[in-house]
């Protein structure tokens, strides 16, 4: 058994070095290289392409600087705040005892808090982009597959289930789906707020008469759409990067080392 899992810290080591670290760091050199484009400048790009019987079949990949522009806006289901996007979560916490043997052999009891996931929702409604060289917007397919999301939690919150008569979400509850041991709920939100500014890269294209920004066609070109600023987001990169490979080393040897005290 023990052998096994050595198997498995070498083999996760050697793919956190040799294959997620690359990835990213590959994705830090085409945010690092790339020239932001105006939004004007990609408009006048699909209209040449028009004019040249290309425009539904052109596509770009583009890195974009702006602020969400949203038509309708969203409340949050548990801080009832307006959003242009909003990802929410809702686990119930539960406790429940548990007996164990110490190490004097002694048996005793404890309890344990399980958390389990029983909703997990994503707003649906399109959220476009503008820049600072024209009014009109981008779409970005925020949903889309591929999407690596990267936004703030602005709600973060475990509420007793006596108290959970304060959110309205609840209202429609039927308590006696949940057992005595329910302790309350932990309800989380990441959100995008109205006139955020917004880094994307991706593969603009067009839908009909409007640019939308979403996955490439190329698997190896990374689609992000982030809250965070360009330069926050290669710093975050390259510590992931530094991360894997540093905890990769760390996996091997620790694999490395389980085998040879076997072998000897």
């Amino acid at each position: 058994m023990n052998i096994i899992v050595a198997l498995l810290l070498i083999g996760g080591g050697l793919s956190a070095i040799f294959y997620f670290r690359p990835k990213t760091q590959k994705d830090v050199l085409e945010i690092k290289y790339m020239q932001t484009k105006k939004i004007s400048e990609l408009q006048d790009m699909f209209n040449q392409m028009d004019s040249n019987g290309l425009g539904n079949d052109y596509r770009e990949f583009v890195e974009l600087k702006g602020t969400v522009v949203s038509d309708n806006l969203l409340n949050t289901p548990f801080s009832n705040r307006k959003v242009a996007y909003c990802e929410s979560k809702l686990a119930q916490v539960t406790e429940t005892l548990e007996q164990y043997r110490d190490s004097n052999g002694y048996t005793r009891t404890r309890a344990k808090q399980n958390e389990t996931t029983i909703s997990h929702e994503k707003s649906s409604q399109e959220i476009s982009m503008i820049d600072d060289s024209t009014q009109t917007s981008v779409v970005l397919e925020i949903n889309g597959t591929g999407c690596k999301l990267d936004i703030p939690k602005t709600f973060d919150r475990f509420e007793p289930k006596n108290n959970l008569s304060n959110y309205r979400y609840f209202n429609s509850f039927s308590w006696n789906r949940y057992g005595s041991e329910t302790l309350g709920f932990k309800m989380t939100e990441e959100t995008i707020e109205p006139n955020q500014s917004l880094y994307v890269i991706g593969e603009a294209f067009r839908v009909g008469n409007k640019i939308h920004v979403g996955k490439p066609q190329d698997n190896n070109k990374p689609f992000i759409i982030t809250t965070k600023s360009e330069e926050d987001l290669i710093n975050k990169s390259n510590q992931k990067a530094l991360f894997m490979l540093v905890g990769g080393i760390f996996a091997i040897v620790i694999g490395l080392g389980i085998i040879i005290s076997k072998l000897f």
